[in-house]
């Protein structure tokens, strides 16, 4: 069995049932984890059956969390394009780990110390869509693999589908920490999503879901 139609099967089952209803989420912002864990209710409650998920850029926050979660040192983490403020950004991120380490087993409080609205609205719709049992398919986003680890913390990632692979080397360690290999490397900055559902599509498709 190929890699895909393998977690085509994990995820939607054995025969695979496709998905009737497909929502797609582009997270920019967010109003804090129980607010997200609302609008994921609210998404399958609306009868979503896959939920294509994206948090496009990441600020200081989500490349902490990836530090932190993945135990790396900031210097490895920031990446060095562009050079300008990459100082800044790295000494930013040696601060927020030093007072972030008492936190990793607590992600609400992790969530809260990293102030990242995009990072907290991702984990609580990853965390509550699996709680929900709803498959959910990440883009190459690097908020959304941070978001992935923090929301691994608090819910089962049998529902996840890593979508497209992400470029940032520290984001794609991510996904391989939890066991999820991108569908696609599509070698794209951000995203990927749109593309890797439709790789999905077809995928049931031939599957006969």
């Amino acid at each position: 069995m190929s890699r895909l139609a393998a977690e085509l099967t994990r995820v939607f089952g054995d025969p695979p049932v496709a998905p009737r209803a497909v929502v797609r989420v582009e997270v920019g912002s967010g109003q804090g984890l129980d607010a997200a864990r609302l609008e994921a209710d609210r998404l399958v409650d609306a009868g979503a059956d896959l939920v294509v998920l994206d948090s496009p850029g990441a600020g200081v926050g989500p490349l902490t969390a990836l530090a932190l979660l993945l135990d790396l040192e900031p210097v490895t983490v920031v990446p060095d394009e562009p050079a300008e403020g990459w100082r800044e950004r790295v000494l930013a991120l040696r601060a927020l780990c030093r007072a972030g380490r008492p936190l990793l087993d607590d992600p609400a409080a992790l969530l809260e110390h990293l102030q990242d609205p995009a990072l907290t609205r991702t984990t609580g719709l990853l965390a509550q869509l699996a709680d929900r049992r709803t498959p959910v398919l990440c883009g190459g986003g690097t908020t959304t693999a941070a978001a992935a680890l923090v929301a691994a913390r608090l819910a089962p990632t049998t529902w996840w589908l890593a979508g497209s692979a992400p470029v940032l080397p520290a984001a794609a360690r991510a996904w391989r920490a939890l066991d999820r290999e991108p569908l696609l490397d599509l070698g794209l900055a951000e995203g990927g999503a749109d593309v890797a559902a439709a790789v999905v599509r077809a995928g049931l498709d031939l599957l006969g879901a």
